[in-house]
């Protein structure tokens, strides 16, 4: 197994283990919901901190701890319209250079959300509400999140590099848009 192999493999398995978490907080969201609403009309009495659980920490964490990992399925908006003009060098090479740029922004955020973090844990900042909730918790989902989309966007760049040197295609090409094929 080469190296390029090894390393999906160990991308492939942090996506799902963070993916399985954004299930189980999306079925928090709906378990917490659902009692909210029958405690709020059934019996005037609603879950005061759900709002800010819901909003602060669990929509978070779906949000980023899913977002690799729809990357890796190809289920981003993407815009294919000249590729198919394309040769497949050609694609890999585009390719490569759109994962360039969105590293760079990756690397950005990835980098700021760590600062932000570090700030709000080393500061005890907390949200001003009926629980004083850390904002450290909700902030970890951003750098842990947006870091696993760097490391799956960087893996496509080097990938995408060998198979335009090489004139072969080392990993696929994503799908064009109504045609099922993706190399």
């Amino acid at each position: 197994m080469s190296l390029l192999e090894k390393t999906n493999r160990v991308l492939t398995l942090c996506e799902r283990f963070l993916m399985g978490i954004a299930a189980l907080m999306m079925f928090m969201i709906m378990i917490l919901v659902v009692v909210d609403v029958v405690l709020r009309y059934f019996f005037n009495s609603p879950l005061a901190w759900s709002y800010e659980l819901i909003s602060l920490y669990l929509m978070v964490g779906l949000f980023f701890f899913a977002l690799s990992d729809g990357l890796s399925a190809n289920a981003h908006v993407s815009v294919d319209l000249l590729q198919y003009k394309m040769s497949v060098r050609t694609r890999h090479a585009v390719e490569m250079i759109g994962y360039i740029c969105a590293s760079l922004v990756f690397a950005g955020i990835l980098y700021m959300s760590i600062q932000r973090t570090w700030v709000s844990y080393t500061g005890h900042d907390v949200v001003a509400g009926s629980i004083a909730w850390p904002t450290w918790l909700s902030n970890i989902a951003v750098p842990i999140g947006s870091g696993v989309m760097l490391l799956r966007m960087l893996f496509r760049v080097v990938g995408h590099g060998i198979s335009v040197a090489t004139n072969q295609s080392v990993i696929p090409l994503p799908p064009l848009s109504g045609s099922g094929e993706g190399h």
